[in-house]
């Protein structure tokens, strides 16, 4: 799902955590990577902060993480132009509604650390 040229939320820093990690896919182009948290099973998507070498991170592997955890309020203007996107995209539309019933609260996960 493309989001270009939507409004950037105002990322708040509000916490850093430890987390085991499997590392799923990793996207060293646009320095994303999706995890499942080994000890929850949760999934995860996160951004690589600049300077951490991806190269470094393989597939298929558990790594020991520190994640920076933000949080930014779901604007009315960036609700608008998601629900523009979600009409034709069932998911997306899902997704919308979970945020709107859980606060509008926007959460980013950013890899800051791993071993």
């Amino acid at each position: 799902m493309g989001l270009i040229g939507m409004q950037n939320p105002d990322w708040k820093y509000t916490e850093t955590v430890q987390k085991k990690l499997l590392v799923v896919n990793i996207n060293r182009r646009e320095r994303h990577l999706d995890a499942v948290d080994v000890d929850a099973g949760v999934p995860f998507c996160l951004d690589a902060e600049e300077g951490l070498d991806l190269g470094k991170i393989k597939s298929a592997k558990i790594y020991k993480t520190t994640i920076k955890v933000y949080n930014a309020a779901l604007s009315s203007e960036l609700e608008q132009q998601l629900y523009e996107k979600s009409i034709s995209d069932a998911q997306l539309r899902h997704s919308l509604q979970v945020l709107k019933a859980s606060g509008s609260r926007l959460q980013k996960y950013v890899l800051a650390s791993f071993k």
